[in-house]
């Protein structure tokens, strides 16, 4: 049998974060061992609060979570000013382990999963930190989700996405792009939610999130782009990719550039598919 996979994630939930936590926890070929956060979806002391109340919910409350930078303004318009749309959720059980994300993932030597804007990966990689993997959620090869046209964790930060996407690393790069292609529309919240205790626990934060991408890009869904960039990981069977040579400018735009380092751009998803695993490793999860 094949060991799990160490995976750390730097983050800011965040519904699509939310998401990407939970499936962390549930996928048995994952072995989840640290949580950082940044401003982002919210400050980054209150991602760093909803990331314990998740892994609670999870029963994973033995993760340490860690919170970092806090200078992004955060995007309270889309994921409300918890973060979380209102999720019903208890107080976190614990304190957070630590004020200081860059370090906690400087040490850490595994495949790390960025859910946000890469202040923190950038304050690591400063550090001189490794790692076996980097995925990052972030970018727009199309349109974004800001008024410049960037998308928002890039535009959060310009200076750190491009000094990690200029590391050399060879990142996988999961752009706002592919969101659009598997969207949570109100069928796949109905199945999500009739599949298992937690996916009805988090229904509503759901369904309040698909109605603000309703409200502010016209979609008939929500775009959980965070989920993919662990979902990667988990099935890649679902996933096509291809190698690129992408630059970001200084508002956070992203264009090919030969002259860019080479990364992997993930271009298309089995959208049913990936619901369908989603479902299946939620129910797993509240079994356990």
């Amino acid at each position: 049998m094949t060991p799990a996979l160490p995976i750390a994630l730097d983050c800011d939930p965040g519904v699509d974060d939310a998401l990407a936590l939970l499936l962390a926890c549930a996928a048995p070929g994952l072995d989840l061992r640290l949580v950082t956060t940044v401003s982002g979806n919210a400050p980054a002391s209150v991602c760093a609060a909803n990331a314990r109340r998740l892994l609670d919910l999870a029963g994973r409350a033995e993760v340490p979570v860690s919170a970092g930078d806090d200078t992004a303004v955060p995007d309270a318009v889309v994921h409300g000013a918890d973060g979380l749309l209102g999720l019903d959720l208890p107080p976190p059980s614990r304190p957070p382990d630590g004020a200081n994300a860059a370090a906690a993932l400087a040490r850490f030597g595994g495949t790390l999963v960025a859910l946000g804007p890469l202040t923190n990966i950038a304050a690591a990689l400063a550090r001189g930190a490794r790692w076996r993997r980097l995925v990052v959620m972030g970018g727009a090869i199309g349109a974004g989700n800001t008024p410049s046209g960037a998308e928002y964790n890039f535009a959060a930060d310009p200076a750190a996405a491009r000094a990690v996407l200029a590391a050399g690393l060879r990142p996988t790069l999961v752009p706002l792009d592919l969101a659009r292609q598997a969207l949570a529309t109100p069928a796949v919240i109905d199945t999500l939610a009739r599949a298992s205790a937690i996916g009805r626990r988090i229904a509503p934060m759901l369904a309040a999130y698909a109605e603000q991408d309703r409200l502010h890009h016209g979609l008939p869904g929500a775009m959980a782009a965070d989920l993919h960039a662990v979902a990667i990981l988990d099935r890649p069977d679902l996933y096509a990719t291809r190698p690129a040579r992408i630059a970001v400018d200084e508002a956070g735009r992203c264009r090919e550039d030969p002259t860019a380092p080479i990364l992997d751009l993930v271009l298309e998803v089995k959208a049913h598919a990936l619901f369908a695993h989603l479902a299946e490793q939620l129910a797993r999860l509240s079994q356990g």
